[in-house]
């Protein structure tokens, strides 16, 4: 689905990401982790085809950059994103259901009528997740979890082959993360073959149905593996320069910084 080997990224000179080698497999989902500055955004921004690499091999659902064949909106066509600062992007006075409706054309905001076959596609997903009462409230009068729970179901509303959530718990008070991590924890039996990219600072988003970490420091690869076996006290304390205990229980983490006579 998505190979990264040895990729480099450059600007003015300056190496962003360097040596990364990451491969995401159909129904995997990853935690991506690291400081501010690690290079998080930048590999993102390689993955859905905003930004290019300045070296190293990359294929993108079956598509190599540069080689025949290759097009960014076909990449873009197979991957569903939330974010925190995409809620912002939408207008107060917009429709949810033409929230949903814009996450099929790609785009923020509705500029075309709507097929019969889409409007169904838009109710079907909100449905889906018990916010039909939703379709007709305008976007700004919902709860920002609510907006968020919006967005999601846009993302989805393609059944893409790759889910990018980049902190999209940012902003949301504790109900609302909750809600928000339910509903992604809930959708996993109607989603089994998309593949998730989670991007976020907080170990405590992290749930049980995580499979995979990929942790960077510095715009390279500090740990990459089986999630139990990559997000350790040991990895993290290492990676902060910063005596770290990560504790684990009923499914969900949390970070405790130690004494150093822990």
């Amino acid at each position: 689905m998505i190979y990264l080997t040895e990729m480099v990224k450059q600007k003015g000179g300056k190496p962003l990401l360097h040596g990364i080698t990451w491969h995401i497999q159909s129904g995997e989902k990853w935690l991506v982790y690291g400081m501010n500055g690690a290079g998080k955004s930048t590999l993102l921004n390689i993955i859905t085809a905003y930004d290019f690499a300045t070296q190293g091999d990359i294929c993108l659902f079956g598509m190599t950059p540069g080689q025949e064949g290759y097009s960014a909106q076909c990449v873009r066509e197979q991957i569903g994103y939330v974010s925190g600062s995409l809620r912002d992007r939408f207008a107060e006075g917009e429709i949810v259901r033409d929230v949903v409706l814009s996450g099929i054309y790609k785009s923020i905001g509705v500029y075309q009528t709507p097929s019969d076959e889409d409007i169904k596609l838009a109710k079907d997903i909100l449905e889906r997740f018990g916010m039909s009462h939703f379709e007709d409230m305008y976007f700004g009068h919902l709860s920002t979890g609510e907006q968020q729970r919006v967005l999601l179901a846009r993302a989805l509303v393609t059944r893409p082959r790759l889910l990018i959530l980049d902190e999209p718990c940012n902003g949301l008070d504790y109900v609302g993360r909750e809600q928000l991590l339910d509903m992604l924890m809930n959708m996993h039996d109607d989603y089994q073959d998309m593949a998730v990219i989670y991007v976020t600072h907080f170990v405590e988003e992290v749930t049980a149905d995580f499979t995979h970490a990929l942790i960077l420091k510095q715009g390279a690869v500090h740990a990459i593996g089986a999630i139990e076996d990559t997000l350790t006290s040991a990895q993290l304390t290492e990676l902060f320069s910063m005596p770290v205990q990560l504790q684990y229980q009923q499914g969900r983490y949390q970070l405790i910084r130690r004494s150093k006579g822990f």
